[in-house]
């Protein structure tokens, strides 16, 4: 299956020269009336920024195992973090439910082009020996929120590994004794929570695209072994997710990112270590409305979008101990 992806922006082009001469004050009055008619249309599309209240997760060493295989131990805290989008009145509802588009159960409410996203990271080491920690962003939208779940990667010995986040990557923390080494801190631009977005999107058409039988091939042709299922998704959602990969010229996945990008509405952020630890992950979220009114305003009564009760994984739970 292929689809043609275009990206459309509106583009204001070229400058008008003023003419010589004085205006008339016919010309300078109807000049006055528009440009007031175009500062009033332009005020009521303007962005609007918001920063949420700082969130925080922390590990410590009373929390027990989400894996242990005997050999190998994860320990891992999330948390989530639902964003201040408005619920749609009931007239914009029925006309989104009304409209079907894949691969989601409607037209979306927020897109990509509604709202956009920036996450402000600091993970801190409250312990006197050095840690390997693994920064761990997951997405949500309306129509689900994303838990990675386990890839199978030796049938016969059982062992698994985890599927990648939205965003997964690995960082070294010094002992707290080791000042500013025992923290790292950072920040995922806009532009990398979109390509999240576009990831999950992605991610939630090739869920749909088997559910209607017609999955992807396994990449690069690779052929299994007769008798064995394999299920292509965990390659294809770990691809996606890898953050090296970006959707603008990835090949492999540029057949399954759908024509529209269901927007951001939340987030699990956490951290993962391979041993008991005392650490802390702080976040901060800034999300700018497009225009759009779909974000709530600070100190606004205006009622939210519910969080999704839909889950959406590829692979394994997380095999019992």
């Amino acid at each position: 299956m292929t689809r043609n992806i275009s990206h459309l922006s509106q583009i204001w082009a070229g400058v008008t020269r003023p003419s010589a001469g004085a205006a008339s004050p016919q010309t300078l009055a109807l000049a006055t009336v528009l440009g007031c008619a175009l500062l009033a249309a332009g005020c009521a599309n303007q962005e609007q920024d918001r920063n949420l209240e700082p969130a925080q997760v922390g590990l410590t060493p009373d929390v027990a195992p989400i894996f242990d295989d005997g050999e190998t131990q994860l320990f891992e805290v999330k948390r989530g973090l639902q964003f201040p989008i408005v619920q749609p009145d009931p007239e914009s509802a029925a006309a989104l439910e009304s409209a079907s588009v894949e691969p989601y159960a409607h037209k979306p409410w927020v897109t990509n082009q509604d709202v956009k996203v920036q996450l402000s990271w600091t993970l801190s080491n409250l312990d006197d020996k050095e840690h390997v920690v693994e920064l761990l962003i997951d997405p949500w939208n309306e129509f689900g929120r994303y838990y990675p779940g386990m890839q199978l990667t030796n049938a016969e010995n059982q062992e698994f590994k985890p599927n990648s986040s939205g965003i997964d990557d690995y960082y070294v923390l010094d002992g707290k004794g080791a000042g500013d080494s025992s923290r790292r801190h950072g920040t995922f631009t806009f532009d990398d929570m979109n390509e999240m977005a576009i990831d999950f999107a992605t991610v939630q058409q090739l869920i749909y695209d088997v559910s209607i039988g017609n999955p992807p091939p396994l990449p690069g042709g690779v052929r299994p072994d007769p008798g064995v299922m394999v299920d292509p998704l965990p390659t294809y959602a770990n691809h996606a997710f890898n953050f090296l990969n970006r959707s603008y010229n990835d090949l492999l996945i540029a057949p399954y990112i759908p024509t529209v990008i269901a927007g951001l509405t939340g987030v699990d952020f956490g951290f993962r270590t391979s041993e008991k630890a005392t650490i802390a992950l702080d976040i901060q979220i800034e999300i700018v409305d497009l225009g759009r009114d779909r974000v709530q305003k600070a100190g606004s009564s205006q009622v939210l979008l519910p969080p999704t009760d839909q889950v959406v994984t590829v692979g394994s739970p997380v095999p019992a101990k």
